[in-house]
């Protein structure tokens, strides 16, 4: 079973600060397959901004969804490795190295459930970049790993949605506002997320 199938030049961090980063971009990544899946099958539609704002937030998103690609893994793989690491030793150790970064990326998870209901109308490419502005201009987490995110503008980007804002309706003028309090929400929850390593385990390893 190739578990990384889908992730051909996967980038692991070794610090824990950095495995926050890559569970923000799990989380991502899997947010931008399925809200492009659904685009590209016509389930839902573009509504924001004019045609030249619509191509721009499409192509930055796109071209941002193809680099996590290569090198974040899914969450799927997260789910496969929980599923079936019972099955042998070898995913009961890969799950083991994994651990740090299932923490964390159930904690947005969480986050989200606590904060989002079902069917509750929403912005997915929207929540994308004010989970990324927040974590990496306001918080200043380091892009050093993966540089391409420090290629977006993101005040660009958010700047289309404020000056769409001015003349949507107040529903969505609404909607807007919650993609902006849910994704600071996340970001909150991800940065009190503690993950403790078993130092039982490594002292048993020295000895």
């Amino acid at each position: 079973m190739n578990i990384l199938a889908a992730c051909p030049n996967r980038i692991k961090p070794k610090l824990l600060r950095e495995m926050k980063t890559e569970a923000l971009l799990v989380f991502i990544r899997t947010t931008l397959e399925e809200y492009f899946y659904q685009l590209d099958n016509q389930a839902i539609q573009y509504n924001i901004g004019s045609d030249e704002d619509v191509q721009y937030i499409s192509s930055t998103l796109r071209d941002l969804l193809h680099k996590l690609q290569e090198c974040v893994v899914s969450s799927t793989y997260l789910r496969s490795l929980i599923a079936n690491m019972h099955k042998n030793s070898t995913l009961r150790i890969i799950a083991k190295k994994e651990e740090p970064l299932m923490v964390y990326y159930d904690s947005i998870i969480k986050a989200l459930e606590v904060n989002m209901h079902n069917g509750q109308p929403w912005m997915p490419e929207l929540m994308v970049i004010a989970l990324l502005s927040e974590w990496i201009i306001e918080e200043e987490k380091s892009v050093f790993l993966y540089p391409f995110l420090g290629n977006i503008n993101y005040l660009e980007l958010l700047t289309i949605y404020e000056k769409t804002k001015l003349n949507l309706e107040e529903e969505k003028r609404e909607i807007i506002m919650n993609m902006y309090k849910i994704s600071s929400n996340l970001i909150l929850k991800l940065k009190l997320c503690t993950y403790k390593m078993n130092s039982r385990r490594k002292k048993k390893k020295r000895q």
